[in-house]
């Protein structure tokens, strides 16, 4: 009798854990708590860049072409316009800013600040980055008056120097930073421009209109060799004919023009 109650208590003991286990209860069986983890439908959405500074690349410099009429402002995110530009100058190739610095507004676009092809020289504003084409260049041509020369760098070392004409006493070569505008060659403009003229965006800080322009400096040539070294123009840098070929050959529009006293 005592084995039989036995084998009883053990067979009850066994169906009572049998029963726990089927019902999920167990102890060993892992216990749902907190919500679901999420799924691909419910990932976090992409968060919109932080607003402030953009780094454009690590090029010596960045030329903007326009890809579409520029409309310019006073900062970055909007303002008041100060500017408007044509997507074309009349030649046909595209406006050129110089740009200076990058920055991200608060609803993630970017804005280029950029120097201007315009009185005053040296005059800057923001454009919106999908209003141009970012273009980076290696060359930059720096002017120095006092000695009359100038030199071509690429990617920041001088790879040629030669000697110049600039500006009179009276008529003086602006100083500033400039960059290329426009390249012109005849029968496009005037041959006492010599075999190309590079149009700068700085312009005459005397004279309001020379030659075939409105007081715009550029840089071109001359077939009189005897005007390099010295102080001879109405604010333009001459230098000989197959200099300024070179240059026009290599140099894309917006490449950086520094012109020092």
């Amino acid at each position: 009798m005592s084995e039989l109650k036995a084998w009883r208590s053990w067979l009850l003991r066994a169906l009572l854990v049998a029963a726990i286990t089927v019902a999920g209860c167990s102890p060993s069986a892992p216990v749902a708590s907190g919500p679901p983890p999420a799924t691909a439908s419910q990932a976090a959405p992409p968060t919109t860049p932080p607003p402030g500074p953009v780094r454009l690349g690590s090029a010596p410099a960045y030329v903007a072409l326009a890809t579409r009429d520029v409309t310019v402002r006073n900062r970055p995110g909007g303002g008041r316009i100060v500017a408007l530009f044509p997507a074309r100058l009349p030649w046909g190739s595209p406006t050129p800013f110089l740009v200076r610095a990058a920055h991200r507004d608060t609803s993630g676009s970017t804005w280029l600040k950029v120097l201007l092809p315009r009185r005053p020289n040296e005059s800057t504003g923001w454009v919106r980055r999908d209003q141009v084409r970012l273009v980076a260049t290696s060359y930059r041509v720096e002017v120095d008056l006092s000695d009359r020369t100038a030199r071509l760098l690429r990617h920041r070392r001088t790879v040629r120097r030669w000697q110049v004409g600039v500006g009179r006493p009276f008529t003086p070569t602006p100083t500033g930073q400039f960059f290329v505008t426009v390249k012109l060659r005849p029968p496009q403009i005037s041959t006492v421009y010599g075999a190309w003229a590079l149009g700068l965006s700085g312009y005459s800080e005397v004279l309001e209109q020379f030659g075939t322009g409105d007081g715009q400096i550029a840089l071109h040539g001359t077939g009189n060799v005897g005007d390099l070294g010295r102080e001879v123009s109405n604010g333009c840098v001459r230098m000989d004919n197959q200099t300024i070929t070179d240059l026009a050959q290599t140099l894309p529009l917006g490449t950086p023009v520094t012109i020092r006293a």
